[in-house]
């Protein structure tokens, strides 16, 4: 494993094929979605395949989101772990490369931590510090708590300082973080229930009437008219939706 050079973020949190292909699956069944309810014409499939490169960036996004979020907590099992194993006795980098079959054990040879150990480990093989180790991980993850321990790890190594301490008193921190952002999450949990059955209920609401009264929504559907009528709808409802994602998206 080459540690120079440059790496790319999803070396640590990587988005595999099956993913990309289920977010393209989901964008496809939302153009369609869209289409039915609102125009039923082909001509419309060409400006809504914009609609579902959006919805599939945004579902990326939030799908990048979750595997940072995983790989936060991942990151602060490993702090306790390793604050454990300085207690212990271990130097703190044999401390890091020391908890991989811990870390194996509870999240899989493929997740984000056990990447970031590897990394280490080959570093330390080609005499690159932990600390500029622990730089480029926190730089290429954007995860802030990495990149704050990186720094807090940097001073403490130049510094010799009590690094058990140190690592104690961040693993601390980030716990703490971690665990108000996870009660937050509750909080948010019904909120974001909500959201979802909201966000479905105008399709619903149309369903049930086209299958109760068939042809009430037909001179929307082809005339002029109604294509403007549709369209205007269709804006309010992805406006609509876009707040509402924005609303309850809290970060601390």
């Amino acid at each position: 494993m080459r540690v120079s050079g440059k790496r790319k973020e999803n070396d640590f949190l990587p988005v595999s094929a099956r993913e990309r292909g289920v977010l393209a699956v989901k964008s496809v069944l939302a153009v369609f979605a869209l289409n039915y309810f609102f125009y039923q014409s082909l001509w419309a499939m060409a400006p809504l395949t914009v609609v579902g490169y959006l919805y599939y960036r945004m579902e990326e996004k939030n799908l990048c989101r979750k595997k940072k979020e995983q790989a936060r907590e991942q990151f602060k099992e490993l702090m306790l772990l390793v604050s454990a194993g300085q207690k212990a006795g271990f130097s703190a980098e044999n401390a890091f490369l020391a908890s991989y079959g811990d870390m194996r054990a509870l999240y899989g040879e493929g997740s984000s931590i056990c990447r970031m150990i590897r990394m280490l480990r080959s570093g330390r093989e080609n005499n690159v510090g932990f600390p500029e180790l622990w730089r480029r991980i926190g730089d290429q993850t954007q995860i802030s708590e990495i990149r704050e321990f990186a720094q807090v790890y940097e001073i403490s190594h130049r510094s010799s300082g009590n690094m058990a301490s140190v690592m104690e008193k961040t693993a601390d921190i980030i716990v703490h973080k971690i665990d108000t952002e996870k009660e937050i999450a509750v909080l948010l949990s019904a909120r974001r229930l909500e959201q979802k059955i909201m966000n479905a209920m105008p399709f619903l609401i149309m369903l049930y009437i086209s299958l109760t009264s068939p042809g009430y929504f037909k001179g929307l559907y082809h005339s002029a008219q109604g294509t403007v009528v549709m369209s205007i709808c269709l804006l309010i409802y992805l406006g609509a939706y876009a707040l509402s994602v924005r609303m309850i998206a809290i970060e601390v």
